[in-house]
């Protein structure tokens, strides 16, 4: 079913998704598969977006594959075994997946999802956002804007959004999946608290003849750096000191490479794709209340490397909106979801360094300087990401 952008919004919906970012597109599959009339707004489409998400982890492999995507993805993506940790020149130590992660670009993912979600008829709007909502014991209310690029005064080439359709909807849940600026969390006036610095990231992706098996990460005088392996190539990323002026060109990449991760045999002969992007340790100080929840990265937020803020945001999609299905189906109770959200918090305290630190007698010094940093770079989720770290000899609690 094609949906003409300018046709009105369903006034009644059992799921209204915002964001149509990953998170969003998967948690509508959750909520389709699980039966649920479901619509999907999104503020900023533009097609599939190049985006700084490029790993999925095991645990995001296997719930893809249940919706019939992971063939899909691995033709497009690389898997990857191994993690292995360097200083800068020097293997320190290899960790082993218990099952593959896949090495795959964001728009590849968003790509897959959109064509499983027009396959069951899923109404994707776009650009709209969601003006205002109010919630009471039956639902959701939501004052939802539609907007258009319009031309304006001379030159033509001058143009921005314009409100072109003012709408009301009304929600059995909301689900928002809005990014780092979600609209919806503000809201629902939750404070979104800085847990650590701004961190600035150069990131290059290019051709590489032997792409490999692994993910490579170093922290090396106290700034990261990360090769990730992809099917036509590699992804590079390097943690800049804040004050940097780099321009992210193949020159400023041969030198990063020189520098950072001397390991590498072949510098790189050309750059695909760059960007220089600021990224916060950001942490919702509640993931939502009521009929409305939040995941991914209008929940929480942290560096690049590890993909964690949008596989967790898949894992958060997929439990809420199975719960927010037995609710409306009159098997639970409401307030299981802030069950729900209170547990996905304490994982992210854990994940972004709050949390106890167990090591054995034996553990080497350089995985207890940078074993806070260590966790959320690890491409795993989970019970797979505390496998991970015990290979390290430490735990987190």
């Amino acid at each position: 079913m094609n949906i003409p952008p300018d046709a009105p919004l369903s006034h009644d919906t059992q799921l209204l998704v915002v964001g149509g970012g990953p998170v969003g597109l998967f948690a509508a599959l959750c909520a389709v598969d699980r039966g649920l009339n479901v619509t999907v707004v999104e503020r900023g489409f533009r097609g599939y977006a190049r985006g700084h998400a490029t790993v999925l982890h095991p645990s995001s492999v296997r719930l893809l594959a249940g919706f019939g995507l992971a063939a899909k993805l691995f033709e497009q993506g690389h898997p990857v075994d191994y993690v292995e940790l360097y200083d800068r020149k020097d293997l320190l130590s290899t960790l082993e997946l218990a099952s593959p992660a896949l090495c795959v670009p964001q728009s590849v993912i968003e790509e897959q999802l959109l064509k499983a979600l027009h396959e069951r008829d899923v109404d994707v709007r776009a650009p709209c956002e969601v003006s205002s909502l109010t919630q009471d014991e039956s639902g959701v209310q939501l004052q939802i804007v539609r907007r258009e690029l319009a031309t304006l005064g001379s030159p033509e080439r001058e143009a921005d959004w314009r409100d072109v359709e003012h709408s009301s909807a009304r929600a059995s849940f909301v689900l928002a999946a809005d990014g780092r600026n979600s609209l919806v969390r503000g809201a629902l006036g939750i404070e979104n608290l800085q847990v650590g610095p701004t961190e600035t990231f150069a990131m290059f992706d290019g051709p590489y003849s032997a792409p490999g098996k692994a993910i490579q990460l170093s922290f090396n005088s106290g700034l990261g750096a990360a090769i990730l392996p992809l099917a036509n190539g590699r992804r590079w990323g390097f943690e800049l000191p804040t004050e940097s002026s780099l321009v992210p060109d193949v020159a400023h990449l041969r030198a990063l490479v020189s520098e950072r991760t001397a390991w590498q045999e072949e510098l790189p002969e050309a750059v695909t794709w760059s960007t220089i992007a600021h990224f916060d340790r950001r942490l919702a100080r509640r993931f939502g209340r009521g009929r409305v929840w939040l995941a991914g990265d209008a929940a929480h937020s942290t560096s690049p490397f590890g993909g964690q803020s949008v596989n967790g945001g898949l894992a958060e999609a997929h439990e809420l909106v199975a719960h927010m299905a037995d609710c409306i189906a009159g098997k639970e109770a409401l307030e299981v979801l802030g069950l729900v959200a209170a547990r996905r918090e304490r994982e992210w305290q854990r994940v972004l360094g709050f949390a106890h630190l167990d090591a054995r007698p034996k553990t080497p010094s350089w995985v207890l300087e940078h074993a806070r940093r260590l966790a959320p770079a690890l491409p795993a989720s989970g019970q797979d990401l505390h496998s991970l770290l015990d290979q390290l000899g430490v735990a987190i609690h």
